[in-house]
C-alpha cells in the first residue's frame, strides 16, 4: 500500500508520510541502507534524511539498490547547522547529491533557524573553519537565515533542487523571513514536532494561510504515554485501528521504524476518516511537551 499524496503550493505532490533516516539511526549508514528495501516493500516512497544525520551515504545506496525509476521516488535532505552562505548551502546540497547518488532532490530543508552548536562536538566539526552566525543574535540570525534561503532559490533555479522548505521554524521565524523581498519563494514545507501532546495552533494556522504544509516529525510523541491515551485508545478502537493509525490532523508525517511490520502499519490509515469532534478531542489532548529543544528560544 503507498500512501496518497498531498498538494504543495508550487503544484507539485508530496507523499503524505515518509520514511525517517535520522534520530536513532545516526551514524548507522549501513543499516539504513539495509532497511530501505523493507520501507519500500511495505509501500514508503519518500525517503526522509539531512546531512547531520550521517546517513546520507547509506540511504543512497539503499536507493541504489532499489532499480526503481527515480521519478516515482520522493527525497528529502536538510541543510547541516554549518551552512549559514548562499554559497555553503549550495556547497552542501551538492555534497548530499553526491551522497545520495542523485541527479536532483526533491526537497531540501533549512533544518534549523539557527546553529546548535551543541552538535558539533558531537558531530565532530570543527566551528572554526565554517561562518557560525550567533544563534541568539537577533539581527545575525535574521541575515544567516535569509542567505540560507536565497541559496536553496538558487539551487532550484540551478536545476538541484524541485522544492525547498524548512525545519523547525516558529511562526515568527516565517513572517520575518518572508518579510524580505529577497525570499520570493514562500517554503512549500515546514517539517516540525508535532503529535497530540505538542499542538502548536498559531503555527499550524499561519502555515494554513500561508498554503505550507506542515509536516510532522515524532508524530507519537514520548511513545509510551501516548500509545497509553484513553482518548486516543478509545478512538482507535471504534475505527478497529491502532493507536499510532489513528490520530490525523490534516498534515503530513515523518516516521522511522526497523521493524517491517510496523511500517506496514505506519501506512495503513488512509482508508477512513475522524469526525470533527473526533479531532477535536485530539486537539484537546495538547501539552506542549517536546522531546526535542523548543526553537522559540531562538530569537
Amino acid at each position: 500500500m503507498e500512501a496518497p499524496k498531498l498538494k504543495l503550493n508550487t503544484g507539485r505532490q508530496i507523499p503524505a508520510i515518509g520514511f525517517g533516516t535520522g534520530t536513532s539511526f545516526f551514524n548507522r549508514g549501513d543499516d539504513v541502507q539495509a532497511v530501505i528495501l523493507s520501507a519500500y516493500k511495505a509501500g514508503f516512497r519518500s525517503y526522509d534524511g539531512a546531512t547531520i544525520y550521517g546517513t546520507e551515504e547509506g540511504l543512497g545506496r539503499g536507493l541504489a539498490g532499489l532499480g526503481e525509476d527515480r521519478t516515482n521516488l520522493y527525497i528529502t535532505t536538510k541543510t547541516p547547522d554549518w551552512a549559514w552562505t548562499q554559497e555553503s548551502i549550495e556547497e552542501e546540497v551538492r555534497k548530499s547529491l553526491e551522497r545520495l547518488q542523485l541527479d536532483y532532490l526533491d526537497l531540501v530543508l533549512l533544518h534549523t533557524p539557527a546553529p546548535r552548536v551543541s552538535l558539533f562536538e558531537r558531530l565532530k566539526v570543527d566551528p572554526s573553519k565554517h561562518f557560525i552566525p550567533d544563534a541568539m543574535n537577533e539581527k545575525e540570525m535574521d541575515d544567516a537565515r535569509l542567505q540560507a534561503w536565497i541559496g536553496l532559490q538558487n539551487c532550484v533555479a540551478k536545476g538541484l533542487v524541485r522544492d525547498i522548505g524548512v525545519s523547525n521554524f516558529t511562526a515568527n521565524h516565517l513572517k520575518k523571513l518572508l518579510a524580505n523581498n529577497a525570499a520570493h519563494t514562500v517554503p512549500a514545507v515546514n517539517q516540525v514536532e508535532f503529535n497530540p501532546y505538542l499542538v502548536d495552533t498559531p503555527l499550524y494556522n499561519y502555515c494554513k494561510e500561508k498554503n505550507i504544509l506542515v509536516q510532522a516529525f515524532a508524530p507519537l510523541g514520548n511513545g509510551k504515554d501516548l500509545l497509553a491515551d484513553p482518548t486516543l485508545n478509545n478512538i482507535a478502537k471504534t475505527h478497529e485501528k491502532t493507536v499510532g493509525q489513528a490520530w490525523q490532523l490534516g498534515i503530513a508525517t515523518v516516521t522511522k521504524t526497523e521493524k517491517a511490520e510496523r511500517m506496514k502499519e505506519n501506512l495503513d490509515y488512509f482508508d477512513f476518516n475522524l469526525s470533527d469532534d473526533e479531532m477535536k478531542d485530539i486537539s484537546d489532548l495538547n501539552k506542549d511537551e517536546r522531546r526535542f529543544g523548543d526553537p522559540a528560544r531562538f530569537p
